[in-house]
């Protein structure tokens, strides 16, 4: 008889391959001056590139590629890259803990180091002068807001504050929060259409099952507000609804386009503007939710953080059927066969039952969100290599097992891109997360500022 099989548990997508120790120190790039980050000058550094030839040992064990010099860009002298420590890049991808993990489900090609570089490059010069503490890029944060929460962010969502001076920090931006965008939603009770002709009841005025949604645009100086109608759905039990996420979108692009030509200022161009909202989103019909989505030839994205609350537990398949207990237990599923079940002590969410520590993992959370896919506009993939914020993940669960932070690959293509210093950004993290009580990742910040100080 053959012996049985070991159940390994799931597996990579059949055509995805794992990434070698060697291929993901190759994918961290060159860096001959490595062992002389403390160059004064551009032209110190570029002197030591021709001359320093590493052995081949030296080569394999710091992953260094000796045919190709350290790819320079245009930054200011005093802001040389400084490479970050080897814990950032020796925790390998995990493996999938189940079917439905990103990379069980998704064939991933990966970005190198390298990768990026060629995707940043312009055409005719060859070379994309990252904009360091340049005018014009500037992120903005659209509040999208139901006309029921009288009009302003609620009090059950994440700090707009927080989200702001952590997104400013993360990428070295100037980050703006623009005056709230408003949805009215007018039930089918509301809707009033054309009488029907009908033989029983002459004159009667139908209704209809599906809810109108207008989303109006805020008034800035300069530029009037307006509506516009959105895509959605709604349940016909139930007053709960979502939004059609690319319609959400294309009207964003509207928006933005219309905003900038009203202004007519040509030297202040915003880099993108970013929706975030606690009202849900779905892309598909079969969709149970969708955290949101952005168009990066139009420099727009939506977020919604609402099932991102900690508190938070809802169907596996029903979008409409979720509930809100008192303590959270870091999974946000009940059992398909649990109707009702038991703990769900509120339909809608209350600041009131929020912990301490609650409030810290729905701004985490949220933080980890509007951050990943902040570093798609900025041109960076799904990470492959390491344990890292910009990895795939397939569902809620994987998706708040991912860390906070860019592993070196991926801190070294935003830094190349941004131009920030190493040493100010981790210190000015480090700072964040202990004014905010993010314990684990103010650690993990200390740590890489105290290896960068040595």
């Amino acid at each position: 008889m053959p012996p049985k099989r070991k159940n390994t548990g799931p597996k990579f997508h059949r055509d995805f391959k794992k990434p070698t120790a060697q291929e993901r120190k190759d994918a961290l790039g060159s860096f001959p001056c490595q062992h002389k980050a403390n160059l004064t000058t551009r032209k110190d550094m570029l002197q030591q590139s021709m001359e320093y030839q590493p052995s081949i040992k030296e080569a394999e064990k710091e992953g260094n590629r000796t045919s190709k010099l350290l790819a320079l860009s245009d930054l200011d002298e005093r802001q040389l890259y400084i490479p970050t420590p080897k814990s950032e890049t020796s925790l390998a991808t995990p493996n999938p803990s189940d079917e439905l993990d990103w990379l069980a489900q998704v064939p991933e090609e990966g970005q190198t180091y390298d990768d990026y570089l060629r995707l940043m490059t312009t055409r005719t010069s060859g070379r994309f002068k990252p904009l360091m503490n340049a005018k014009g890029i500037d992120i903005l944060l659209l509040p999208i807001v139901d006309r029921k929460d009288q009009c302003s962010w609620p009090d059950y969502g994440p700090s707009l504050e927080h989200l702001m001076d952590y997104t400013q920090i993360f990428f070295d931006r100037p980050v703006h929060i623009l005056p709230c965008a408003t949805l009215e939603v007018t039930l089918p009770s509301q809707i009033k259409r054309k009488p029907k002709k009908q033989k029983t009841n002459p004159g009667h005025f139908a209704t209809s099952s599906k809810r109108d949604f207008n989303l109006s645009f805020p008034k800035e100086d300069g530029f009037d507000s307006y509506s516009v109608k959105i895509a959605g759905r709604g349940d016909s039990t139930s007053e709960r609804y979502q939004l059609k996420v690319d319609s959400v979108l294309d009207e964003l692009a509207a928006y933005r386009y219309a905003r900038q030509n009203s202004k007519g200022d040509i030297d202040r161009k915003e880099f993108c503007i970013m929706g975030i909202t606690m009202i849900d989103l779905y892309d598909g019909p079969s969709d149970l939710f969708c955290a949101g989505m952005a168009f990066g030839g139009d420099k727009v994205a939506v977020f919604s953080f609402a099932r991102y609350h900690p508190l938070l537990k809802m169907h596996p398949e029903k979008w409409f059927h979720y509930g809100y207990t008192d303590t959270s237990d870091g999974y946000s599923y009940y059992e398909d066969h649990d109707q009702n079940p038991k703990g769900l002590a509120q339909t809608t969410p209350k600041i009131i039952s929020f912990k301490s520590q609650d409030k810290i993992e729905f701004l985490r959370r949220s933080c980890k969100l509007l951050t990943h896919e902040l570093g798609h506009l900025y041109g960076i993939d799904h990470c492959i290599h390491n344990r890292c914020l910009m990895m795939g993940t397939g569902h809620l669960v994987e998706d708040f097992k991912a860390p906070s932070h860019l592993c070196g690959i991926c801190l070294r293509k935003l830094q190349w891109r941004t131009g920030f210093n190493v040493r100010m950004r981790y210190k000015l993290l480090t700072n964040y997360f202990e004014s905010v009580g993010m314990g684990k990742e103010e650690t993990w910040a200390r740590k890489q500022l105290a290896f960068l100080n040595k």
